[in-house]
């Protein structure tokens, strides 16, 4: 800035300069605290997930993955209105899961994806048409009951007298596998003929080839998706079981059935039998009757 003139009568002015000095830099904000929070509650997030799925089966966490593709917990028709998802409860229970998802519901579930696996795999293969149409699902009071029938006489499973399946029902029990792997249920595997007997002489029954054609299944259903473990048995019934017991020679009778079984039903399965409520227990034998006193008699 220009000041005062010079006293020495020079015609120059002297300039003085005056400099300001610079303050300390404010200090930084607060905004790596909001960031370093979000950190630690995505943290705390993703460890309760790993603590959630540490202690859940294998079926409560298909639930969990239903709930995160739809919104919905299944069995669940009202979170608000006395549903079995989390009002009447509080919390998720993921140890009681049978009260939310009961194992009919499931056995329902796995049929109809079974159903909807055979439709996309016709859509893709339509030579896979006629075998999938002698496919039967349905709910039994065993359990869930997958039957492949060899209908038509078009020998679809496989060749008569031969254990070795066909390549469409090993596509077919490959899409079929993966599906049963989401039970929890123990898998049995049946193995049924028709009542046309071997030749005279051969060394082969319909008791062996029943067992060869149900083994064969179970290997490719655990090649393809079964839990480890989770086959329960593999059971031949020849003749002794027929689809169509009117005519004992009918294609449908040879079949393959594959049982997801209820829990605590398993010995009742393999056996072919209903289960048996418990024998009631006979009554007691009623007391015996005290003895009338004897009449008075009088003298006449």
């Amino acid at each position: 800035m220009a000041g005062a003139p010079a006293p020495s009568g020079g015609g120059g002015r002297v300039i003085i300069i005056k400099k300001k000095g610079k303050g300390h830099a404010a200090h930084h904000g607060g905004a790596w605290k909001v960031a370093y929070a979000d950190f630690v509650t995505a943290m705390m997030a993703f460890f309760m997930v790993m603590w959630l799925m540490a202690q859940t089966d294998q079926q409560t966490r298909q639930q969990l993955s239903e709930y995160f593709r739809t919104g919905v917990f299944s069995g669940a028709p009202s979170v608000l209105n006395g549903g079995s998802g989390i009002q009447n409860k509080a919390y998720f229970d993921v140890v009681g899961q049978s009260s939310i998802q009961p194992e009919t519901q499931a056995f329902e579930r796995v049929a109809a994806a079974v159903r909807a696996a055979m439709q996309r795999s016709m859509a893709e293969d339509p030579a896979l048409k006629k075998l999938a149409q002698q496919l039967k699902v349905s709910v039994t009071e065993e359990g869930l009951l997958i039957q492949i029938l060899d209908g038509s006489g078009d020998d679809l499973l496989f060749d008569r007298s031969s254990s070795e399946l066909k390549p469409r029902l090993e596509q077919l029990l490959a899409a079929i596998a993966p599906i049963l792997g989401r039970l929890d249920n123990k898998i049995q595997v049946h193995g049924h003929t028709d009542a046309k007997p071997f030749p005279t002489g051969s060394n082969r029954s319909n008791w062996q080839l029943s067992f060869e054609r149900a083994d064969a299944a179970r290997l490719v259903l655990e090649r393809n998706g079964l839990q480890k473990g989770q086959v329960g048995g593999v059971f031949a019934h020849g003749s002794s079981a027929l689809y169509n017991p009117k005519d004992p020679f009918a294609p449908e009778n040879r079949r393959l059935a594959i049982l997801a079984v209820r829990r605590g039903m398993e010995t009742y399965a393999a056996q072919g039998v209903a289960a048996k409520p418990p024998a009631a227990k006979p009554a007691p034998p009623a007391p015996a009757a005290a003895p009338k006193p004897a009449a008075a008699t009088t003298a006449d």
